[in-house]
């Protein structure tokens, strides 16, 4: 059995919630530092949250999915923020239509629910709940996005996966409808210098 298969099996014993110093991991032949580092791995997969320095407690399993299509996508400017606690399951796209279209500035995209085209971003599964708070208030939610849940498809199948929507948004008239996000760089600055004209 492996090591941290065997300090799994210990905490599995503990009750939910109660706080115990890491040296409650007796394992013959094997370091502190390494129970230590096998604890770490064992919070970041969320089966432990780590409390203060040498102490941890047992937690509620979490498990949810979240479809992003944004700058929290791998390679974007807030894709760190899923870095640590969420597990990328691979490309994704909407089973549903929406329409995405991007702020006056293309800084970022949005939803809205209006059938025009499968939305393509990518799918990540999350295993502590505060990383989803955390997402929650970095995107404004509930007050500018409104966090729902949609039908996603993966190489994998189907998943039931939270998304960030825009519900009350007006559809802007002047944009085509995106498909996929890209974050162009060029395209930023022609839309910035177009509102720069608009201003004389």
């Amino acid at each position: 059995m492996k090591i941290i298969d065997k300090i799994e099996r210990q905490i599995n014993a503990l009750p939910i919630d109660k706080i115990v110093p890491f040296s409650y991991i007796k394992l013959k032949d094997v370091s502190k530092d390494t129970i230590r580092k096998y604890l770490h791995r064992l919070h970041d997969r969320g089966l432990i949250s780590i409390e203060k320095r040498g102490y941890f407690k047992k937690i509620e399993p979490f498990n949810a999915f979240l479809f992003v299509y944004g700058s929290l996508k791998k390679g974007f400017d807030n894709h760190k923020l899923l870095q640590k606690y969420a597990k990328r399951v691979g490309k994704a796209s909407t089973v549903g239509k929406f329409a995405m279209y991007e702020d006056s500035f293309g800084n970022y995209p949005y939803l809205v629910k209006e059938p025009i085209t499968k939305v393509i971003g990518e799918l990540y599964e999350i295993k502590r709940k505060e990383l989803l708070d955390k997402i929650d208030e970095f995107e404004g939610a509930p007050e500018y996005y409104q966090r729902k849940k949609i039908k996603v498809k993966t190489h994998k199948g189907v998943n039931l996966a939270f998304v960030y929507l825009r519900e009350d948004e007006e559809i802007p008239k002047e944009q085509e409808p995106l498909k996929i996000w890209e974050n162009n760089t060029d395209y930023k600055v022609h839309k910035l210098d177009s509102f720069l004209e608009g201003l004389h």
